[in-house]
């Protein structure tokens, strides 16, 4: 017999295995469509090896990358095939975050004229 503990535990897990469309699709991260289309528009920039490829903020794929809450690059890692990983460099996938980020806007000009002091 387990301790109840490790008995919760073990049922969660049992519960999580036995429905994960449940338990993830209420809010997910990313989506199937989400990863299809990134493995599309960015096929280019995310091949394996050499030359890299650069990639624009403005480009298609680095739009479809922003449609991902957070540009959460992992979420579309973990689903990829085996077959994906192989024909695509999980490491330019990831680096994708980074470079799809917008630059913050330009801070708010004061336009308060100088006031001369004399």
């Amino acid at each position: 017999m387990m301790p109840p503990g490790k008995t919760a535990v073990f049922l969660l897990l049992v519960c999580i295995m036995a429905s994960p469309d449940q338990v993830i699709s209420k809010n997910p991260i990313c989506t199937k469509k989400q990863r299809e289309k990134i493995l599309e528009v960015c096929d280019y920039f995310i091949q394996p090896g050499y030359p890299i490829q650069l990639v624009s903020r403005d480009s298609p794929c680095c739009v479809a990358v922003r449609e991902v809450r957070g540009r959460d690059m992992e979420c579309v890692i973990m689903q990829l095939t085996n077959q994906e990983k192989l024909k695509y460099s999980v490491e330019k996938i990831r680096a994708l975050h980074r470079l799809c980020e917008l630059p913050p806007p330009p801070p708010p000009h004061n336009h308060q004229e100088a006031q001369v002091i004399e």
